[in-house]
């Protein structure tokens, strides 16, 4: 028996360049049949083929140039160029292997039309695999520390012939994990939950479900785990990416488009913040409102007079009456060129 094994909800970027002769003068001009194609239901495993078909209503012949392609396992044939008043078509391969659930790909087609340089041709379809995770292929769960806190999901099968589903190990470092039948053969429910203890914090890790049947597959199950303290910053971090510092003179305005809020909130009760400061020069802090709260907004601003080029890496520090959490520290990130 030979077992397939496949991340859930994985997706990337693939690029693929064919080649063209040089463009020609005059004025070509692309008029696709259709520009999305909806595929229905298609099995896993499946290779899609649709071709799009384009007709050329310019004087002078339409050349292609390449593709980009938004997933991986998609492949582009174009027509090296169409005649004037000719037609042609661009034909798609997608291969399903290793995607489950709704999806979508497109095919971002170049061309010589001086009106239209660039085609968006989209595949969309439901693609069903032998067993599936519902409602997602993975799990998110959000809670605050100690608290107990769960996600269901179903494992359905889609194969004719009753299956068998067990996992490779409960749990992980910080949840725990439980599968039971439901339907003997068809059904299975999955239950995720925060592991006893767990600290405050971001936490990525999977777990591996085996499937034996007809057709054997091992499931490798994100979950994406979020445990609060009852005193929390909500972003816990800044990141303000790459600023053009030039742009950001000559253009009044943009740096107020950088402005983020950061919301510090208290699970049950009100509290004060004593003090907010950073160690980044370039940033202006103001904090509403005055006195005691269960929420504070932070707004993280830029000053146009102290932004230099160079790296905004830091800290900003919260400092609270809390006597639990007494300081909240959010990292800060970015660079000025």
């Amino acid at each position: 028996m030979t077992m397939k094994r496949f991340r859930v909800g994985t997706a990337g970027i693939g690029l693929l360049l064919l080649s063209a002769g040089a463009c020609s003068p005059g004025a070509p001009r692309a008029v696709f049949r259709e520009e999305r194609c909806d595929l229905g239901l298609v099995r896993q495993g499946e290779n899609v083929v649709h071709a799009f078909f384009v007709h050329n209503a310019g004087k002078t012949a339409l050349q292609f140039q390449g593709a980009s392609l938004s997933l991986p396992g998609m492949t582009c044939r174009l027509p090296r160029e169409v005649a004037p008043g000719g037609d042609g078509q661009i034909q798609i391969e997608w291969s399903t292997s290793h995607l489950q659930g709704r999806v979508e790909a497109e095919a971002v087609v170049r061309m010589n039309d001086p009106t239209r340089p660039e085609g968006r041709l989209v595949l969309t379809g439901v693609v069903e695999g032998p067993v599936e995770l519902r409602p997602l292929p993975e799990v998110f769960l959000s809670a605050f520390q100690g608290e107990i806190a769960s996600r269901a999901l179903t494992l359905v099968n889609h194969q004719k012939h009753p299956i068998d589903a067990r996992q490779l190990r409960p749990g992980g470092a910080h949840f725990t994990s439980q599968l039971r039948p439901m339907k003997a053969g068809d059904l299975f429910e999955l239950v995720v939950g925060v592991a006893p203890g767990v600290t405050p914090g971001r936490y990525d890790e999977s777990l591996m479900i085996d499937v034996d049947g007809p057709e054997a597959v091992r499931l490798e199950v994100p979950v994406h785990l979020l445990v609060r303290a009852d005193l929390y910053a909500s972003p816990d971090v800044v990141d303000f990416g790459d600023i053009q510092v030039d742009h950001s003179a000559q253009a009044p305005g943009v740096l107020d488009l950088l402005r983020q809020t950061i919301l510090v909130k208290k699970r049950a009760g009100e509290f004060r913040i004593a003090s907010v400061r950073t160690d980044v020069p370039a940033l202006l802090l103001t904090k509403a409102p005055l006195g005691s709260s269960s929420t504070f907004r932070i707004e993280v601003a830029l000053s146009p007079e102290r932004l230099a080029r160079g790296t905004l890496a830091g800290s900003i520090w919260i400092a609270t009456d809390d006597r639990q959490i007494p300081e909240i520290v959010i990292p800060v990130h970015g660079r000025a060129l």
